[in-house]
């Protein structure tokens, strides 16, 4: 098997390759990103004659295909532009490359997903959104509807806690990219309710919700996300009415993000400062990268993380009403060190695009990850250390 990763010298490709490396049957590995000097030390780090880097501007269609015509897939990682994953999708296309990715953010998932005639004609598969959240969750909730004989309900939660010894060190250090996070902030949620699909303010519908401890009690709110976009047409057909997301960050963080994104700074409109244009979103993401240089530069920190990725589904079987309650538990990784986010993230696409190159997923096209087989899934996970929990219980009315 040889898999590229676009984006690869960036955080998420870190676990991506790790994995990767650790599977069998995986010849070669393309660390692929317009960072091409940081792509080429990347692959040097791993020591690992499989693993190569090399510069591409995924907005070039024809030289990335050209560049994936000897892989059999491609894993996306890089940074969420609509138009460019559109572009990557064309060069896998035009190369006979499968095609996987971390999810965009509602509309562009919605786009892509248009392909699915061209993938289909071609013979190849495009899995969206094949992260932790969209991605996990959406498998999740498809173990549990495929044990109802009616679907009313899909409920999605996030939640995260960090327990790192900082060693006395204050630092502003996002979990995942601050771009994303300012995305979800500022951009109005599209949720499904009572059948039909509905526009919500930022920051909406906040509730309080308990995960496992040490994460606890978070407060969760409505942000934009993907998995609306590929779970309502999987699952309408069963009955399903309502199906929603929730993110819940530590109180903390939430609410400097919450400050952020308040006075513009998740905006991607240019602005004039002293006669220069600068991007908002983009000035933070520069800040915040040097801030966090700048702090924990040569500190040894040893992660201590955790996160849970929960899918609440309820409906109906044999005409009793039944709430599932599925949680997927990550973990920082005991022997990669990452942290339990990157972990979770990072560990699905690989997952899948190996499946991809098995023949594991039949149908050609574009599709949800609600196509993965839940159970084969949920014993790969296993392998990397993350657990998957479900509770059952009826519901008396």
């Amino acid at each position: 098997m040889k898999i590229a990763v676009m984006g690869g010298a960036g955080l998420m490709g870190d676990t991506i390759i790790k994995d990767l490396l650790e599977s069998p049957g995986v010849d070669e590995i393309l660390i692929a990103d317009y960072l091409g000097d940081k792509a080429t030390q990347k692959a040097a780090s791993f020591n690992d004659t499989r693993v190569k880097g090399c510069f591409v501007d995924g907005f070039d269609i024809e030289t990335t295909a050209e560049l994936l015509k000897s892989y059999d897939s491609l894993i996306n990682a890089a940074q969420l532009y609509p138009n460019l994953f559109d572009s990557i999708m064309s060069a896998c296309l035009k190369s006979g490359c499968h095609y996987n990715d971390l999810g965009g953010l509602f509309w562009t998932t919605k786009k892509l997903l248009e392909r699915f005639d061209e993938f289909k004609e071609a013979g190849l598969t495009a899995i969206l959104c094949m992260g932790s959240a969209p991605g996990i969750t959406n498998i999740l909730a498809r173990y549990a509807c495929d044990k109802l004989d009616k679907v009313e309900s899909i409920e999605l939660w996030y939640g995260v806690a960090d327990m790192t010894d900082m060693q006395g060190i204050e630092a502003f250090n996002p979990p995942y990219s601050i771009r994303t996070i300012m995305q979800e902030f500022i951009d109005n949620p599209v949720l499904f309710f009572e059948g039909e699909l509905k526009t919500l303010s930022p920051q909406s519908g906040a509730r309080e919700t308990f995960f496992p401890e040490p994460i606890g009690k978070r407060t969760c709110i409505h942000t934009l996300h993907s998995e609306p976009a590929t779970l309502v047409p999987a699952f309408k057909n069963k009955g399903l009415k309502t199906c929603t997301w929730r993110l819940g960050l530590p109180e903390d963080f939430h609410e400097k993000c919450k400050f952020l994104a308040s006075i513009g700074f998740g905006s991607k409109e240019p602005i004039d400062v002293r006669g220069a244009e600068v991007i908002p979103v983009e000035v933070l993401a520069a800040v915040i990268e040097k801030h966090v240089e700048e702090k924990l530069s040569g500190v040894d920190l040893k992660l201590n993380d955790m996160e849970c990725i929960r899918a609440q589904v309820t409906g109906l079987k044999n005409g009793k009403k039944i709430e599932y309650v599925a949680d997927c538990i990550a973990e920082t990784h005991s022997r990669w060190g990452n942290s339990c986010l990157d972990v979770a993230t990072g560990v699905p696409p690989s997952i899948v695009a190996q499946m991809q190159i098995k023949g594991m997923i039949k149908e050609p096209g574009v599709w949800g990850p609600e196509v993965i087989d839940p159970e084969y899934f949920f014993k790969e996970l296993a392998r990397r250390e993350m657990r998957v929990e479900v509770t059952k219980k009826e519901v008396l009315t």
